[in-house]
Formats: structure tokens, C-alpha cells, sequence
């Protein structure tokens, strides 16, 4: 099983907020997360919450759809850039993104598991080396 530990070496200990509007979605990222020893912060699926467990703890990275049931995250995604927390953007749509999130990672809908998590191994990776370019 040193796959699992490979695995796991990227995400393992981070706190990740989830922003999903779909239970079945939401719970299955959660079970999925856990099993990469993350520590994950919610679900929740609108921004009032969202904005509140990020009040209450802080986070390593976030997941965040851009979609929560009609509400764009951006505010969510901007809180964040703002505080220096890493994001992976999530759609089932063919999402036109503000300009500002225009390098912002993004994984499709529906997502293969591995790349959702290569996704947002690289964007910690990338917010842990901010002095080397």
C-alpha cells in the first residue's frame, strides 16, 4: 500500500474548506479527503456559511464551486487570495471566470478524482514556495 502513502503525502494534515451545493457531491468529496488524512472544513454550499467557517478556523486550501446553487463564489475566492489560501475552482459548466481568476486552477465537473487532488496538490505546493521563482 505505499500507493496510498504517495498519495496522501501532498494533502495529508491540511485543513480544506469545501464549497459544494450538492450533498451527494459534498458528501463524497468529504469521504474521499478523509481517506487523504485532510482535514476538511464543512461542506457547505453558500456563502453566508462558507464566509462563517472561515471565520471560526483557518484553512490550507479550499475547493470551491463556483456555482452554489445560483450564488457565484467569487467573494469566497476573493477572501482568499486575499489571505494568501490556495483554491481549486470546481464546475459542471463551461464557466466564463473573471479575468482575475484567470489563472486560477480549475477542474471540471464531473472530475476524475485524481486530477481534482493533483490540482490541489499543486496549488499548495505553489503557496508554500512564495520565494522562488
Amino acid at each position: 500500500m505505499t500507493v496510498t502513502n504517495v498519495d496522501n503525502g501532498g494533502l495529508a494534515g491540511k485543513r480544506i474548506l469545501v464549497a459544494e451545493d450538492e450533498y451527494n457531491i459534498a458528501m463524497f468529496l468529504v469521504e474521499y479527503l478523509q481517506m487523504k488524512d485532510v482535514d476538511v472544513v464543512g461542506p457547505a454550499g453558500n456563502l453566508k456559511a462558507l464566509d462563517a467557517l472561515l471565520d471560526a478556523q483557518p484553512v490550507d486550501g479550499a475547493l470551491l464551486d463556483i456555482n452554489l446553487g445560483g450564488e457565484l463564489v467569487y467573494p469566497l475566492a476573493d477572501r482568499l487570495r486575499d489571505g494568501n489560501v490556495p483554491f481549486v475552482l470546481t464546475s459542471g459548466y463551461d464557466d466564463n471566470v473573471p479575468e482575475r481568476f484567470a489563472d486560477a486552477p480549475r477542474c471540471g465537473k464531473p472530475y476524475r478524482l485524481e486530477a481534482l487532488t493533483q490540482a490541489l496538490e499543486q496549488a499548495l505546493q505553489a503557496r508554500r514556495v512564495p520565494g522562488s521563482s
